[in-house]
């Protein structure tokens, strides 16, 4: 306990060098949200009023950082392990869907969504800090977005993860991103491989175990809500021994454009603004947009990990909630 707090005065709230001695940094908050950062592993557990609900994982191993387990209430995982484990029914595709993540397909040429391309970026973490701030827990790191086999920096990140203390049943966090152009221009090419996206656990997708997906309108599955606008998007499925459990997604009204849902039954979801072409509109104008340099571009996303199905889970209600968290 002596060793957890002397790291804790270490580290806490400022930013860690991911150099540094702290190997280990256990943080509770106010609340009721705590981290313990592995420097070593290059991980931080997220502990929700003592129980695990999620890892950041942002080490070099993969090709970007990612969330992954993702559990809702009872400690049940709600997204695919594959390729990280192993998942009940196996499900192999796809081996780029790491869990739950944001990452970008074309960006200035090169490719952040697939690993192991000609043309394949990274995303690199190079200061990471976990603090807590009123109302909430958060994790804030700074990343570059290397492109290529030379590693060529494309562009800056700041990404900060909130979490907020929440009942079991629903468990809530936010996703806010901030892109700056800090070595030219920077073009968001129009993709339906974009940006913010999960992959659903195989037993409560569309295809094999009955997931649904449902839009703020009320529209159901795949063909009916696939590249239509609604400020949220939720994938809910029943878990055998368990009981329903779903994850919600948030666009907030303040992002640049209205998302477009990239959302399939195999389990996939993913939203982009740039996605007009690819996604909402495949004969209309093109989605691309070229950030100039020097300028920025900040995204706000909300999640909600849940019980029950959408109706039971208030999923519209917790949209609202979401807002009101940003309105200021």
């Amino acid at each position: 306990m002596l060793k957890n707090q002397i790291l804790q005065t270490l580290c806490w709230g400022t930013f860690i060098s991911l150099g540094t001695a702290c190997a280990t940094v256990a943080t509770p908050s106010a609340n009721s949200v705590h981290f313990k950062h592995d420097t070593e592993a290059a991980t931080i557990q997220v502990f929700m009023r003592g129980e695990h609900f999620t890892t950041y994982n942002y080490g070099d191993a993969r090709h970007f950082p990612f969330l992954w387990p993702v559990k809702a209430e009872g400690g049940v995982g709600v997204t695919r392990n594959f390729p990280m484990g192993e998942d009940t029914p196996s499900v192999r595709d796809h081996p780029h869907h790491l869990s739950l993540y944001l990452t970008y397909g074309v960006l200035n040429g090169y490719d952040f969504w697939h690993a192991g391309r000609s043309n394949s970026g990274v995303i690199r973490t190079t200061d990471i800090e976990v603090g807590q701030a009123e109302g909430y827990a958060y994790i804030r790191s700074q990343k570059d977005w290397l492109g290529g086999a030379d590693k060529v920096r494309v562009m800056e990140e700041v990404r900060e993860l909130r979490f907020y203390d929440s009942e079991a049943s629903a468990r809530r966090f936010d996703f806010i991103s901030t892109f700056k152009a800090t070595e030219g221009d920077v073009t968001f090419g129009d993709t339906k491989e974009a940006m913010i996206a999960f992959r659903m656990r195989p037993e409560i997708d569309g295809n094999r175990g009955g997931g649904l997906l449902t839009n703020a309108a009320g529209l159901q599955g795949e063909s009916e809500v696939y590249g239509r606008p609604s400020p949220w998007m939720d994938y809910s499925g029943e878990i055998s021994g368990v009981g329903m459990r779903g994850i919600s997604l948030f666009d907030h009204p303040s992002n640049f454009r209205p998302a477009q849902w990239h959302v399939r039954d195999y389990g996939l979801a993913a939203l982009s603004p740039f996605a007009t072409r690819s996604v909402a509109q495949p004969a209309g104008e093109d989605g691309q947009y070229t950030l100039p340099k020097g300028a920025s571009l900040t995204f706000r996303y909300g999640f909600l990990i849940h019980s029950g199905n959408h109706e039971e889970a208030n999923v519209a209600g917790q949209y609202q909630r979401f807002l009101e968290k940003h309105s200021k």
